[in-house]
């Protein structure tokens, strides 16, 4: 190992340079200094300590900063023996991810190999589908409360984020569990039934499904209603003549709509409580005779 290492020898010299453009240092004393400066990077054994790199160059530079022996000194020392290991166990772990990554990746071939010769690195595999399928279970049953037992269209869109969630945690699940599920769960290890799996996936689908219907037929509902504000508020104003008549034959429509609105969906639930009353107050403008 040199005595005096480049970094420490880089620093001292920017030093002397500075000395010799500064301070009126000759250009002689400035060579001497560096020569006895190559002269210790030359030699090795152990490093230069900082009382060595004075004596070295404070009788011919004089007006040299003291810091600068201290700080070339300092990075003239070898790493301890603790960042030598911490570098090395950082590179031990480094290449155990990278093997572990490599032994989860998806391809049959490797899991197998992996599952006969070390099983146990296929852990986060198992780990992370154990996570998703659960989180997936648990988001659907309470999207199922919000979709299918809805009382409000707000009900709905919560429903609507629930099965989305869900849906992203199940997509990080294989679908080769389905298509080869005893290969795969042999090599990569199931918590769960590939049949839980596909029902899964099948209830997921039955409620978007669902959702996409109850969709349309809240904008029918809403539509709907705002026709009948409309007509209503007409009436009230004391339409006449074709404005009237307008006024009545929208009322009447909007109630055929609202009546037509899927009886399964919330809005059509919704409508149904509202149409008694709706006939009755229509009835009761347009009198027994449509044309009053």
């Amino acid at each position: 190992m040199k005595r005096l290492n480049d970094r420490a020898f880089n620093l001292l010299q920017t030093e002397i340079r500075r000395c010799l453009g500064a301070n009126g240092i000759g250009q002689v004393q400035a060579e001497l200094a560096l020569r006895r400066l190559e002269k210790l990077r030359q030699q090795t054994g152990s490093p230069v300590m900082e009382s060595e790199l004075q004596a070295a160059i404070s009788d011919l530079i004089p007006q040299a900063n003291p810091k600068v022996f201290s700080q070339a000194a300092k990075i003239n020392r070898p790493a301890s023996k603790f960042w030598a290991r911490l570098k090395f166990g950082t590179a031990l772990l480094v290449l155990g991810a990278g093997t572990v990554g490599v032994a989860n990746l998806p391809i049959p071939g490797i899991r197998n190999v992996v599952l006969k010769e070390a099983p146990f690195l296929l852990a986060p595999t198992h780990m992370s589908m154990h996570h998703h399928y659960r989180s997936a279970i648990a988001l659907i049953e309470q999207a199922d409360q919000l979709v299918n037992q809805a009382t409000a269209f707000e009900d709905h869109e919560f429903g609507a984020e629930k099965v989305k969630a869900a849906q992203t945690h199940l997509d990080q699940l294989p679908v080769s569990l389905l298509e080869d599920p005893e290969d795969y769960c042999n090599a990569a290890g199931c918590s769960f039934t590939t049949d839980e799996f596909r029902v899964a996936r099948q209830t997921v689908a039955r409620m978007e499904a669902k959702l996409f219907q109850e969709k349309n037929a809240q904008t029918r509902f809403e539509q709907s209603n705002q026709r009948l504000a409309e007509s209503i508020r007409m009436i009230d104003n004391g339409a006449l003549g074709d404005d009237r008549a307008r006024a009545l034959a929208d009322w009447r429509s909007a109630i055929d709509a609202l009546d037509q609105l899927p009886k399964t969906t919330l809005a059509g639930r919704l409508a149904q409580n509202k149409i008694t009353a709706l006939e009755r107050d229509f009835r009761a403008i347009v009198g027994s005779n449509p044309k009053n």
